[in-house]
């Protein structure tokens, strides 16, 4: 849109005013700043107001001209935020993961000259389960067998027409319980022989590692 030869001069006088009074309090040593608010108007003067501050602005001299720009406040939405939460906790995880690892090494360099010595090692560990699960297996193996015999029982009642006995019942749910128990405390025990051969296997594996990459510093 052109304007009219008016229209221009006023525009042209405004502008030289706005210049005029910023280089003026420039010159007094007043900072001058420009910014444009949200519709697009175009503000002078000493101080951004507050609504504005995270927005871009330019900082003036006393001849009117930009000698810095002031760039906006990027805006964090609730989902960068945790994006960012969630990178820094992951970062901190494998550090702390990194650390662990480094002073397991240490230990498993400082502890063990062979890997015949962590085989031992393992076999040593092993040992308290197995005999344990020995000690389990005779127990279970008893309880099973009192337990079929009174369930062989509370069926052959049935078949003869007859109710099963309070006690008998009771006898039973108890076995069960019993047999329940045992089988439970041998699965632990395997459980503990299973961990015991993984770890063991890791350390195994992570000495030869070490030993043909030199010790950990």
């Amino acid at each position: 849109m052109r304007l009219n030869p008016p229209a221009a001069a006023v525009l042209a006088l405004i502008l030289a005013l706005a210049l005029t009074n910023a280089a003026g309090a420039v010159q007094a040593g007043e900072r001058i700043y420009k910014w444009v608010d949200e519709k697009g108007v175009t503000h002078y003067g000493q101080t951004i107001p507050t609504e504005y501050r995270d927005q871009a602005a330019s900082e003036m001299n006393r001849q009117g001209l930009t000698v810095k720009k002031i760039d906006a406040v990027a805006v964090v939405t609730p989902d960068q935020r945790r994006v960012a939460e969630e990178r820094a906790q992951r970062d901190r995880d494998e550090q702390k993961r990194q650390f662990e690892q480094r002073r397991r090494d240490v230990a498993l360099v400082n502890t063990y000259t062979s890997t015949r010595e962590i085989d031992d090692a393992r076999e040593r560990s092993l040992a308290l389960p197995i005999q344990a699960i020995k000690g389990v297996e005779p127990r279970l193996k008893k309880a099973q067998e009192k337990l079929t015999a009174l369930q062989g029982q509370m069926e052959n009642i049935r078949h003869s027409g007859k109710t099963v006995p309070d006690t008998l019942q009771d006898e039973s749910n108890e076995q069960k319980l019993e047999v329940d128990s045992l089988r439970s405390e041998k699965e632990r025990y395997e459980g503990q022989i299973a961990a015991i051969r993984g770890k063991f296997e890791n350390d195994k594996k992570r000495y030869v590692e070490l030993s043909e990459a030199g010790p950990p510093h």
